[in-house]
This record gives structure tokens, C-alpha cells and sequence, in this order.
């Protein structure tokens, strides 16, 4: 006889899952027994009697079988009575299993396993919002029934000790863990793997007789109502009407260190190959990478776990954009030490920014005697070879000597190769016929900037010794001839062999070098259809999209791979700003975050108000810049000029039409607006806990606002708390959300606000993966040149806070 525990937070969907299971003809079940919650917790043990003939005699209505009973055995005992008792009754019906479902019985498996060392157990797992807000809902309406105790710290605690004793068991052989979500999303697959892990054949029946079975288990009870309807994902989520908005920010910041506790651990060492990170437990979602130069620790590296791995194609890509700097560092020492350069060796330890990026840019050229601003100046001649042009794009290699190129355009595009792998386009003024050697190499380091450190790390440096046997520019050439011989076969078209070749991959979209477009990203296969139609709504590039039905192993965002028809240039739709201010500058950027503009409802700013607070910014000499302006000065390291501010406006209200769009105008502001995508023309519906049901923009205001100057940004496609998703969840709210968007402006849409301000490393990653360049939380702080694009700090503005004393 087979002996199985099903064990979870209680409302995390245990009983769907024992219905669907036993519904198996092989399969028999019980309602909760509690068993061993009342034999083994203390507080219960005097009543383990009253709940053993409750069991029998009421809920499986076999009073007989207690008639072995004896209180005053011992345990080991009991257990071997009850277990006796099990057995009989799946013998009697000639089935080969028997579950166990009693969600407390999480607590007491060492126990259990200590009595039946062949048990099995199933852990189910469910999103913590969903799972919180249902035990809150049904702790208050069934508070008779469940008992004292149920506050919301008690409902968050339960959560949190459910997942992490289940994450305990991931790696053992008689444990699996299984997604709630999962399982609504792919019902076969899923069940496909239980049944094998229960040593079963998979059977139809299961999705036929579940709903029968699912009525005898639950015993009626209340929490357990519609417990036989159809097994399939709902867009509608409980704690959209049961939590307000400051709730849902608390419960996100109790469950923050569940994460980090059970994602995956490891350590890489950067002078030593990279790996594919491979055959993880599907229940991971994501990695926690210590990074080690040479034993000592850089840091830590978040990345998120799609379809059971990292690839080392993305990890080395993360490890290169984070830690640039000191891995280079390193290699410089190493070669001063060991080949006695004389210009390192007049540079004092350690080094500092200034003299690493000379160093780099004169190892990357080839010009070690050249000071930082020769490799800017346009009109340094030098003794180079001249080549004719018939096309308005060429791609150069940089550790190749460039040539002098004459061409009859009037501006000419350059594929710029690092190591052999492009990082970008950049477009070349073209002067009487003429583009001279250095103002191709000034121009590329003007607008590629620190990307081509990143590159020149990640394909010259990592995963080999730093030693002195090459210099940085002699491995970069390296790479790109090893790149250049590859066979056909290990190419993924375009990609020089950097891919699998089975892979589906999502080529480069538009937007500036050196933002979330340059990044490399797996992808979650769940989210592909998502994905696909967000990037044909773009025209962005993709390869090997796969039929109907075929299995997809991995999904990739390759901004190697760009395409002959892609729009490879960033164009800002922002209006031209007006300085108002020539006599100060903008260091740190005010990125201002307004809800409701209304006469009247609840946390909404009059009419009045926000009028007051424009006629402030506007007697103090603010305008509006835009984000392609912040990007390009962060990048830079230079201040705009003026009183800049970014102003925002969430939800997409339709008084915002109405009330806030004719006073931006007057005092000549523009601003961002964040729409629910799937809520455009609807209601509030994410707000229900806490706000009354309000009117939202349609079609026609937001695109009349488009042709005014208006941008709108994404707020997602239905307003969940990122942090509390898988990474395909996530990458669905982002993809979705930018297809609605893309598809009604016909403009592309860089923007993105993480509802409820919810964000951590996996959500941004994977939000400027899906097509997003900037992303914007809450924060009571002004942006400064440090801030990742995707982590923008915005301030909350409402009718009490007045601008005066946010340092405006």
C-alpha cells in the first residue's frame, strides 16, 4: 500500500488538488484527519479522542473502525492503528493508494516519516497574496469554525511557515513541491507529474470525476464554497476588494525574507568558466548568486529561474553589467604586476574611476600613450587606409584598426562589435563625402560609452585566468576571430553561436545602448504568446517561433541579434522641453507621482490644489523633462540644465482628462500617465478595499492626449503586486500589459510603474526584459545619477504634502 500526505497552507488549494487526485481510480481519499495534528500538538492532545470519533463516526460515516481504539496506547500505537485503519478501507474498494490531506500536518512530517519511512508527501504552494487574502476571508466569516487567533500577522504567518518548511524538502526524493498556479495554467502536465511521482499512470478520469469528488471532501464547508467548479485560472484576485492599498505594502514587506530564503544558493567564481545553471526543481523561481573575484566576494546577483535554469549566456551577461569595474581593476593590477608596464606602473593603488577608464579605453584602442580626451576628439588625424562605402551601414570590430570610409550620404550607420558580438547601432554624421578613422572611434565612445566596458568584460575576461598573457584588446580580437570560425550549426542565425540553436529568441528592440535593451535575459516559455505578440506589435525581430503544441525548452531576449528592419535608433515622442531656469541645474531629479485629480473622492487632489502646486513649480522656473533627458544625463554624469521635474499620474483616471490635463497645459507641464492596461474604459477595480468605483480613460481621451504630448507609461495588464509572482506571472503582466499599450498609441511604450511600488532585482530585471526601459516605484526621494533606470525613486504627492516641504 501506498501512503501519501498531501500538506500546505491552509487555503492554498489542498483540496482541489486532493479532488483532482482522487479521482483517480487507483486513488482513495478522505476529508482532513487531523491525525496527527491532535495526537502530537499539545494543546490538542486532550482532545484527540473527540476528534478521532468526529472523524469516523461523522465525516466518513464509518463509526465501526473505532472499535480498536484505545486512548491509552502509545503513539507509535496509535499511528500503526490508524494507518491500519487507512489500509483497510483503500483494500476494500481495491485501490492502491490512499491521501492524506490535512494542511496542518506540514508541521509533524518529521514525525511522520519517522513512523511510516516509505510515506510520500505533495506540498502545494500558492501565490501569498491570494493565499493570505483567503484566510483572512475566511477566518472572519467562518470565525466560529476556525477560531480565535486569525488576525493578519497570524494569516502572513502561516503563509511564511508553510513555504519555508516546504522549501526544506525540495531536494528530497519522497517530496514534491507543486505551484497552485501551475497547475489552473497546465492541468495534464501537472497532474502527469504527480501521478509519476505517485507511481501511477496519468488518468483521463481525473479531470472528469474530480468535481464528485470534490463535494464528498469538503465536507460543505463554508470556506470551501464552489470548491467544485471548473479548474481554471481567475483574473479576478480576493485581496483586490478585501485589502487597502497600505495593507497590501505591509504584507509584501512581512513576506520579503520568505524570498530570499528559499530561492536557490550558489557561488560562481568569475576567472573560472560559467555554466548553465541547469535541471533545478521547477519550484524555484529564483537564483541567489554569490560572485567571487579570485576568492574574494563582489557581491550578489539576483536573477530569476525560468523553466528550471540559468543559462551562463545571461548570468555572465548580469556578472559584467554589475561588476565591470572591480573584475577590470583586477586585470589591470595583474598586468602591471606582471609585465611592468610604465604607464600603469605611475597610476597610485588603488585606481581610481577616472584613470580605469583611460586604462580601458587605451587597452580597448590600442593607444596607451593617449589621454582621456584624444579619445574624443573628432579631428585627430592619423595614417590609416581609406574605403569606399556604397551603403548607409558598415560593421567594425573594435579590437580591429579602423579605416577612413568615403561615402555620397549625409550620415552613415555602424554595427559596432565588441569581442565579435554587436552591442548596438550608432549613427555617424558624414562631412563632404568624408567620416575619418577617429571620428568613428570618437563617436562610438560618445554613445556606446560604458557598454563597451561591460562587452570587453563579459567576452574578454570572464570565466578565464586574469593573467598578464594578453592584453585586453589581443583577447577581444581573440574572441572575435574564435567567433567569426564558428560552424553554421552552433549558430543561432545571427548570434555567432551564442544561443541554443533550439532556443525561440527575441531580437533587440528599439531604445539607447546601455539600457535594459542591452541586457541579456531568459525568458519564462509559460509567458511566450504574451511575448510574441508584444514584439509583432513592435516589429522586433524573432527567430524560430514554434508551432502550435511543440514543446519550447528555453525562450530568450538577445540584444545581439538585431534586425535588417528593426528600429535600432531611440526617438524621444516627449515634447521638446522649455528651460525656464538657465541659472541652475538639475542633479538630482524630482520625479513627482499624483493618483486622482478630482473636486471630490477619496485621496484625490482638487482641482484646486494641483493648480497651486503647478503655479509653484512654474514661479520657481520648473519645466518638464523627459526621461530620454534623465537617462541622457545620468549617463553623462551631467546635470540638466534648469529646474527639472518629471511629473506622473497613476491609474489613468478619467478625471485626469477632465481636470488635470487643461491646467498641465496652461502652465505649460507635461507628464507620464500609467494605465491598467486591461482596465482601459472600465473601473477601478484593484481599488474596490479601499475606494469608490471611478470612471477610467478609453481609447479616445488617451489618444487625444497622445497627439497633445501627453506619454503614458504601463501600470501592468491588472495591477498585482510583482514581487508575489512567479517570473512567469510577472513577464505576462509586462508583455500583455505592453502589447494593449502598443497596439492602441501605435507608439511604442518605455514606462513602467510597479504597482503598489513593489519591485526587487527579479522584477526589474524582468520587467526591462519584456520591452521596458524605465521603471518608477515610490520612494520619499529625488532621483540621482546612481539609480538604475529600472528603480526610479518617485515622490507621492496629495493634497496635504505640499511641494514646499518636499524640497521643491
Amino acid at each position: 500500500m501506498k501512503r501519501i500526505f498531501l500538506v500546505g497552507s491552509p487555503r492554498s488549494g489542498t483540496t482541489m488538488l486532493q479532488s483532482l487526485l482522487a479521482a483517480h481510480p487507483e486513488v482513495i481519499s478522505f476529508p482532513e484527519s487531523k491525525f496527527f495534528h491532535y495526537l502530537l500538538y499539545k494543546k490538542f492532545v486532550g482532545k484527540f479522542p473527540g476528534r478521532m470519533e468526529a472523524f469516523f463516526k461523522d465525516e466518513i460515516n464509518r463509526h465501526e473502525l473505532l472499535q480498536d481504539f484505545d486512548n491509552s496506547q502509545t503513539v507509535a500505537t496509535k499511528v500503526s492503528w490508524f494507518v491500519g485503519v487507512l489500509d483497510g478501507l483503500a483494500a476494500e474498494q481495491n485501490k492502491s493508494i490512499w491521501l492524506e490531506k490535512t494542511p496542518e500536518h506540514i508541521y509533524f512530517i518529521e514525525d511522520i516519516q519517522r513512523f511510516l519511512p516509505d510515506a510520500k508527501f505533495i506540498h502545494i504552494l500558492r501565490n501569498s497574496m491570494d493565499t493570505i487574502a483567503s484566510l483572512h476571508e475566511a477566518t472572519r466569516n467562518s470565525h466560529d469554525l476556525w477560531g480565535p487567533g486569525w488576525d493578519l500577522n497570524h494569516c502572513i504567518h502561516r503563509w511564511k511557515e508553510a513555504m519555508l518548511i516546504s522549501h526544506k524538502y525540495a531536494k528530497k526524493s519522497n517530496h514534491i513541491l507543486v505551484k497552485y498556479e501551475e497547475i489552473l495554467e497546465n492541468k495534464v502536465k501537472k497532474l502527469e507529474e504527480l501521478c509519476d511521482f505517485m507511481g501511477i499512470e496519468y488518468d483521463e478520469r481525473m479531470l472528469e470525476f474530480y468535481q464528485e469528488k470534490a463535494a464528498h471532501l469538503s465536507l460543505n464547508l463554508p470556506w470551501h464554497q464552489g470548491i467544485d467548479r471548473e479548474v481554471k485560472s481567475n483574473k479576478v484576485h480576493k485581496y483586490h476588494k478585501i485589502f487597502k492599498s497600505n495593507e497590501i505594502r505591509y504584507i509584501l514587506d512581512k513576506i520579503k525574507r520568505v524570498k530570499g530564503e528559499i530561492a536557490w544558493k550558489l557561488t560562481v567564481e568569475v576567472s573560472e568558466p560559467i555554466s548553465d545553471i541547469c535541471d533545478l526543481p521547477q519550484i524555484y523561481d529564483r537564483l541567489c548568486c554569490t560572485i567571487k573575484l579570485e576568492g574574494i566576494k563582489l557581491g550578489i546577483i539576483e536573477l530569476p529561474i525560468c523553466d528550471g535554469m540559468v543559462a551562463a549566456l545571461v548570468l555572465a551577461d548580469a556578472v559584467a553589467a554589475q561588476f565591470a569595474w572591480p573584475i577590470l581593476d583586477r586585470f589591470f593590477e595583474r598586468n602591471r604586476c606582471e609585465k611592468g608596464n610604465k604607464l600603469w606602473e605611475t597610476v597610485l593603488k588603488p585606481l581610481h574611476p577616472k584613470h580605469d577608464w583611460t586604462l580601458f579605453l587605451q587597452e580597448l584602442w590600442g593607444r596607451p600613450n593617449w589621454n582621456l580626451e584624444d579619445f574624443y576628439k573628432a579631428e585627430i588625424a592619423e595614417e590609416v587606409p581609406t574605403i569606399t562605402l556604397e551603403k548607409d551601414l558598415i560593421a567594425v570590430e573594435v579590437s580591429e584598426e579602423f579605416a577612413n570610409i568615403k561615402v555620397e550620404l549625409s550620415a552613415i550607420d555602424v554595427l559596432v562589435k565588441v569581442g565579435g558580438v554587436a552591442v548596438g547601432i550608432v549613427t555617424v554624421a558624414v562631412e563632404n563625402n568624408f567620416v575619418s578613422a577617429q571620428k568613428l572611434r570618437s563617436t562610438i565612445n560618445r554613445n556606446i560609452g560604458f557598454e563597451l566596458c561591460v562587452a570587453a568584460v563579459r567576452e574578454a575576461l570572464l570565466g578565464k585566468p586574469l593573467n598578464g598573457k594578453q592584453w585586453l584588446r589581443s583577447r577581444l580580437a581573440s574572441c572575435a576571430q574564435q567567433r567569426s570560425n564558428l560552424p553554421d550549426s552552433l549558430n543561432a542565425a545571427g548570434a555567432g553561436g551564442i544561443y541554443p540553436q533550439n532556443a525561440v529568441i527575441f531580437g533587440r528592440r528599439s531604445g539607447a545602448i546601455g539600457t535594459s535593451v542591452s541586457r541579456r535575459a531568459s525568458l519564462p516559455a509559460g509567458a511566450l504568446p504574451e511575448i510574441e505578440s508584444a514584439a509583432a506589435i513592435a516589429g522586433e525581430p524573432t527567430m524560430q517561433i514554434p508551432q502550435e503544441n511543440e514543446f519550447i525548452k528555453q525562450v530568450f531576449y538577445a540584444p545581439e541579434i538585431i534586425g535588417s528592419n528593426s528600429s535600432y535608433r531611440e526617438v524621444s515622442h516627449s515634447v521638446k522641453p522649455q528651460v525656464l531656469d538657465n541659472h541652475g541645474v538639475t542633479q538630482r531629479l524630482p520625479i513627482l507621482s499624483y493618483r486622482r485629480i478630482s473636486p471630490d473622492g477619496l485621496d484625490a487632489v482638487t482641482p484646486q490644489v494641483l493648480e497651486q502646486q503647478l503655479q509653484y513649480l512654474k514661479d520657481r522656473g520648473y519645466y518638464s523633462a523627459s526621461w530620454e533627458n534623465w537617462q541622457s544625463a545620468k549617463r553623462d554624469k551631467t546635470p540638466l540644465p534648469g529646474k527639472a521635474v518629471l511629473m506622473t499620474f497613476d491609474g489613468g483616471y478619467l478625471d485626469f482628462f477632465q481636470y488635470a490635463w487643461p491646467l498641465l497645459k496652461r502652465f505649460d507641464f507635461t507628464a507620464t500617465v500609467f494605465l491598467v492596461a486591461e482596465s482601459i474604459g472600465k473601473t477601478n477595480s484593484w481599488e474596490k478595499a479601499e475606494f469608490e468605483e471611478v470612471q477610467l480613460m478609453g481609447w479616445p481621451e488617451i489618444r487625444q492626449l497622445r497627439d497633445a504630448g501627453i506619454e503614458f507609461g504601463s501600470m501592468s495588464a491588472t495591477h498585482q503586486p510583482l514581487t508575489a509572482l512567479s517570473p512567469t506571472e510577472i513577464v505576462r503582466e509586462a508583455a500583455q500589459s505592453r502589447a494593449i499599450l502598443e497596439r492602441g498609441l501605435e507608439k511604442s511604450v518605455k514606462c513602467f510603474a510597479y504597482p503598489y511600488g513593489d519591485v526587487d532585482p527579479i522584477v526589474a530585471h524582468l520587467i526591462g526584459a519584456s520591452g521596458y526601459t524605465f521603471g518608477v516605484s515610490y520612494q520619499l526621494n529625488f532621483s540621482s545619477f546612481d539609480d538604475n533606470l529600472m528603480s526610479l525613486p518617485r515622490i507621492k504627492v496629495t493634497g496635504e504634502n505640499f511641494l514646499w516641504q518636499l524640497g521643491l
